[in-house]
């Protein structure tokens, strides 16, 4: 038979009780040669000696003078888990109920039998540490789930951050997405971003305090991460995130976790920095555009109406000018036959001119055309660029 090793590397501890000694010579006679065996005599040396043992299996009779088996069994149940395996010497359904009932695990019916004792004791360790694998499995699935589940949380802040300060205009719009993306990390902080010799501050619990400024400055020449404490800074050339509460040394993988998360989040704000710069390098170019449009309107609509009033003022100079020479006729002497070959010849020349004039009203009705389309058709509406 194989050597029974703990999970220690050494061989399993197995305590014996039993009032007589010629059963625990028997036990250690039987067990020695597989397992590290230890004995007890009465069931209140058991309990003392459980606690500084840990043992892997318990062998504990029954019948005891003072605490006999069963109650020994509960007490140690109070804060062991080791596989007990009753000895005795009675054969009914109720004294085995008994030893279930009293939180054993297996039985063993006196007078013992070796081969049996070694079978038993051998399922009952190997039930054992199988049963402290599965837990040692369930906790580590129960961690990596937690991680999984806290690593999916984080990966939607980081997310949410991103989507929301794709449409930043301002660095005051910036600096709120980031505080807001610190909040929901679970953390309390401030932030800085400095833009073009200008500097906008924001904390997740309002206006900053002098203090917090202060500290915003001081800390972004301490390089790119520095921890003091429960305090975290971050640092970038235009973005610093400065958080409090961060956990201590009893929980490292935590605070290893938000260090990363605060370095992304930064990295990525220094990111959005430039999208911001081009948002307001566009947003002045549109407004310049405005404004352009506007004036080139205007003057359009301005070089409209004098159009227009030109070619009103012309047709009536051409019309009072035929009024005249009609009218001079009478003191003219001209016959009937000249009157009408002048009149033929003026009218003719008017038509020409009125003909010339036909354009500048076709330039009028293109000026209106292109007054609208500047306008934007049919809509009044902003030039907005992005």
């Amino acid at each position: 038979m194989k050597n029974k090793l703990a999970v220690s590397g050494g061989k399993s501890k197995v305590l014996v009780v039993d009032d007589d000694s010629m059963i625990r010579a028997f036990y250690s006679a039987v067990l020695s040669g597989e397992y590290d065996v230890h004995e007890t005599g009465s069931g209140l040396e058991a309990v003392a000696a459980c606690k500084n043992l840990s043992p892997d299996l318990i062998l504990l009779d029954v019948d005891m003078p003072g605490m006999n088996g069963y109650e020994t069994c509960r007490k140690l149940r109070e804060f062991s888990a080791a596989p007990i395996v009753f000895a005795t010497a009675h054969q009914t359904l109720e004294e085995h109920l008994k030893a279930f009932d009293s939180g054993g695990d297996d039985i063993l019916t006196k007078p013992l039998v070796p081969e049996i004792l070694l079978f038993k004791v051998e399922l009952a360790i190997k039930q054992k540490h199988v049963r402290e694998e599965l837990i040692e499995e369930k906790i580590s699935l129960q961690s990596r789930m937690t991680n999984y589940l806290s690593s999916m949380e984080e990966s939607s802040v980081m997310l949410n951050f991103v989507r929301g300060s794709l449409t930043c205009r301002s660095y005051a719009e910036l600096a709120q997405k980031l505080v807001d993306a610190i909040r929901d990390f679970g953390l309390e902080g401030s932030v800085v971003i400095r833009h073009g010799g200008n500097v906008s501050y924001m904390t997740t619990h309002g206006e900053p305090s002098a203090l917090e400024i202060s500290i915003l400055e001081k800390s972004s020449s301490m390089g790119r991460v520095f921890q003091f404490k429960h305090n975290l800074a971050v640092n970038y050339d235009k973005v610093s995130i400065v958080v409090n509460g961060l956990p201590g040394k009893e929980d490292e993988i935590a605070s290893h976790r938000i260090s990363e998360n605060l370095g992304i989040l930064a990295k990525t704000a220094e990111a959005f920095c430039e999208n911001v710069d081009m948002r307001q390098v566009s947003m002045e170019r549109a407004e310049n555009m405005q404004i352009a449009l506007f004036e080139a309107t205007k003057s359009i609509e301005q070089i409209r109406d004098t159009q227009t009033q030109l070619l009103m003022g012309v047709r009536l100079l051409l019309h009072k000018l035929t009024d005249k020479i009609e009218q001079s006729y009478s003191w003219l002497g001209t016959s009937s036959d000249q009157e009408t070959a002048i009149s033929a010849a003026m009218n003719e020349s008017v038509q020409q001119i009125l003909d010339v004039m036909e354009t500048g009203n076709q330039m009028n009705s293109q000026f209106a055309t292109i007054v609208n389309i500047l306008r934007g058709g049919d809509k009044q509406s902003e030039v907005d660029l992005f």
